[in-house]
């Protein structure tokens, strides 16, 4: 699957079965975890652009990489 429209972004956390906050800290992005999850929704819902390395770390998810350390908690 690839990452290009907010509809790809939302479907591919769904299909990961992955909250907002989960999908925030696997993609490390700064801030809260409620301002980082705010940012993911907002890409889901085209106020904030999907950037290429978001698409890309997305993708990667999707085929089954994690991050070190990861834990679906």
């Amino acid at each position: 699957m690839t990452i290009q429209t907010p509809d790809d972004l939302k479907a591919a956390r769904a299909r990961l079965g992955w909250s907002l906050r989960q999908m925030a800290r696997a993609l490390r992005l700064a801030g809260t975890p409620d301002k980082a999850a705010t940012r993911v929704r907002e890409m889901e819902d085209g106020r904030r652009d999907i950037s290429g390395p978001v698409a890309v770390a997305v993708e990667a998810f999707l085929d089954g990489f994690r991050p070190d350390g990861w834990s679906d908690e």
